[in-house]
């Protein structure tokens, strides 16, 4: 009997669903407790196992083993590839805003004048990007398209660090981690796309020929 894997679900295009800017709600030991119980807080770690255990070694029917290999990634659908594009975007904002040459204590005052043009062009890369999944979700509603956008937009611009604080931890990792997951769940990607999600969007996120341009260079 095969093993029933567990991934996060989909929500349904036909049915009309809500979307809201997220905001801060965990303010007191009471609130973690009810996060830690809540939807959103099972969904995050569904995603998170089910994009780990697409990365792992798996033997084929034939005997051979399936390897996960940065230097030999999978082909890219249209979705993955739009998305790459999209972050690209974001990294060439770095000429626009050089790093500022005078004494610093921590990071570059730079990285706020590089933050500050990605809030700028966030709604038109998403709307480049993604309009496949706008469309779908609310194509004929412009009320419900800006929602569903700046939903989305929170936590894109969440993963790309703390402009006031010169700031990037663990906390925006898991903003990108959710900004991946609300397009899961809306249906950009398509099943058994883990693999090159991983290895096409996140591995790109985090290695430093990408994120220490937007961050650390700064």
């Amino acid at each position: 009997m095969a093993l029933r894997v567990q991934g996060l679900h989909k929500l349904n295009p036909s049915t009309v669903n809500s979307f809201s800017t997220p905001s801060k709600r965990i303010e007191d030991g009471d609130d973690l407790a009810f996060f830690l119980s809540s939807t959103a807080y099972r969904d995050i770690n569904l995603w998170l196992f089910q994009l780990n255990r697409a990365v792992f070694p798996t033997e084929i029917d034939d005997g051979t083993i399936s390897t996960c290999l940065l230097e030999s990634p999978p082909d890219y659908s249209p979705a993955v590839t739009s998305l790459r594009a999209l972050l690209d975007s974001l990294s060439d904002l770095i000429e626009s805003a050089p790093p500022d040459t005078g004494p610093r204590r921590f990071g570059n005052v730079s990285f706020r004048a590089w933050f500050r043009l990605a809030e700028d062009r966030v709604d038109d890369l998403l709307e480049k990007n993604i309009v496949s999944t706008l469309d779908r979700h609310a194509k004929d509603d412009s009320s419900r398209r800006t929602a569903l956008r700046d939903e989305l937009k929170a936590y894109l611009l969440g993963s790309l660090g703390s402009a006031p604080r010169l700031d990037y931890g663990t906390g925006h990792e898991l903003s990108f981690l959710a900004f991946l997951a609300c397009l899961w769940k809306l249906d950009t990607f398509a099943s058994g796309e883990e693999r090159a999600i991983v290895v096409g969007l996140i591995n790109p996120y985090v290695h430093p020929t990408t994120r220490s341009s937007m961050i650390s260079r700064h």
